[in-house]
């Protein structure tokens, strides 16, 4: 097995990150502000989605301030007895390298400290170590890095953080942005690739960099070419799978932080999560009681959606998923819980799916007619097409000058008619106006149309 490729393209340099370039030039500009002797604030917190490029960040500004750092992760035991012996020592101590080299903090040799997911630092497991950070960012005469996914989780439970660090914040990922890194990689370890598969891992990984890597290291493991029709659903595949066991997870828990955490690192935005938890409150809860109560806290979270759209104001996530997961999970309390063996996909998506092809046709339509007949395309959609559908199936010359006049394709004309694109009887109608098209153009302009019906006449 090879190296894992998240590791091997981490980026050494903050030149080097993504799609965060402002947040990489913040982050830079505090640590200048510690190697000047005057920094602003002693911590400074990445707050962001997975993936988005905050670790990365981190170690980059180590490596190009020639920083020593230590790092802590949720991995690692981190209660106030650990953050003390470990982040709280580092905070304050010279430090030697690698190679011996003292490193002295006074000739500005620094050590970062990063604590990376300090948002999930509030477990049984981790007791004491929220104060205990704050008491070492107190304390300290070394740089500190806070990683978190949720800002509003740690600082509700810390709220002193929000006095004590910098606050900067990485955005999640475009696809494009995602597929330019894909390239360089396959580039890099000599694979050919097609651009429609880098695509579709990249939307597949929904704006986390890191499972978009790992996608791609999985799918060309042992390989050095990679056909279009070979192609990416491994991807979400891999998510799929994930959400299952979030969402069983999710709905099996007794408390609001742990339904809250097991969605937490599922790529998905809370609107669409919250399809899947609708979906799915019927399989879990079969008491009317419980019902009522888990879809009166989904209700709840669907205004601070709302709000969140209308304002802008992303911050408002964080009630909605609280609300969504632990106001959902909490409404159990009748009977044992049932056995669900999988979660059903969300209906609203397939029927989103289904009306895509007929939602385009409607539209190809409306833009064509629009400039023809001076209405905009919604009144068109809205109060013309089903008129103009029962029109064209009761009179064929009607149809057949549209096409001349108003440039309808295939699509067009068997939305219209209520067929499909390739049937036998929409072809016939397109030779047919091409034809007389074609007749009508060597005639005298006054005779073209005459005695038909068109797009101005409608």
């Amino acid at each position: 097995m090879q190296k894992d490729w998240t590791e091997r393209y981490r980026p050494k340099s903050l030149s080097g990150i993504i799609g965060n370039e402002a947040a990489a030039q913040s982050l830079r500009r505090w640590a200048d502000s510690w190697a000047s002797g005057r920094p602003r604030r002693k911590a400074v917190v990445l707050r962001g989605e997975p993936g988005t490029g905050k670790t990365s960040a981190a170690l980059a500004l180590a490596h190009d301030m020639d920083w020593d750092f230590i790092e802590m992760n949720a991995s690692d035991h981190r209660n106030a007895a650990s953050i003390r012996k470990v982040a709280g020592a580092g905070s304050v101590s010279q430090t030697f390298s690698a190679t011996g080299e003292f490193l002295s903090s006074s000739e500005g040799r620094m050590k970062l400290v990063i604590l990376d997911e300090a948002d999930n630092l509030f477990g049984r497991e981790d007791f004491g170590g929220a104060k205990a950070i704050v008491e070492t960012i107190k304390d300290s005469s070394q740089p500190i890095i806070l990683i978190v996914n949720d800002y509003r989780e740690l600082t509700r439970k810390s709220p002193a953080i929000r006095n004590l660090a910098d606050s900067i914040q990485f955005a999640r990922l475009t696809g494009r942005e995602i597929v330019k890194v894909l390239r360089s990689i396959s580039e890099k370890e000599k694979v050919e690739i097609p651009a429609s598969v880098l695509e579709q891992v990249a939307e597949n990984a929904g704006g986390d960099m890191r499972a978009a890597i790992n996608d791609l290291q999985m799918l060309f493991e042992g390989r050095t070419v990679l056909e279009s029709g070979d192609s990416a659903v491994a991807g979400k595949r891999n998510q799929l799978k994930e959400l299952q066991s979030a969402l069983r997870d999710m709905f099996g828990a007794t408390a609001v932080k742990s339904a809250r955490d097991a969605t937490m690192d599922i790529d998905m935005t809370p609107d669409d999560l919250e399809k899947w938890i609708e979906e799915n409150i019927p399989q879990e809860m079969r008491s009317p009681e419980d019902l009522a109560v888990a879809f009166e806290a989904l209700s709840r979270s669907d205004i601070y959606l709302g709000r969140t759209r209308r304002l802008q104001y992303y911050a408002l996530w964080g009630y909605a998923k609280e609300l969504m997961t632990g106001g959902v999970a909490l409404a159990r309390k009748h009977g044992p819980r049932p056995t669900v063996m999988e979660y059903r996909f969300p209906g609203q998506f397939i029927v989103l799916s289904r009306a895509k092809g007929p939602r385009s046709a409607r539209n190809s339509i409306a833009a064509k007619l629009s400039p023809h007949i001076h209405t905009s395309r919604r009144v068109i959609v809205r109060t013309m097409l089903p008129l103009l559908s029962v029109m064209v199936r009761n009179d064929r010359e009607l149809l057949t000058s549209l096409i001349r006049e108003v440039s309808f394709d295939e699509g067009d004309v068997a939305f219209l008619l209520g067929l499909d694109s390739d049937d036998r009887t929409v072809g016939a109608i397109m030779v047919q106006a091409k034809g007389e098209d074609a007749a009508s153009s060597a005639e005298k302009p006054k005779a073209r149309g005459a005695g038909k019906r068109s797009a101005h006449q409608l």
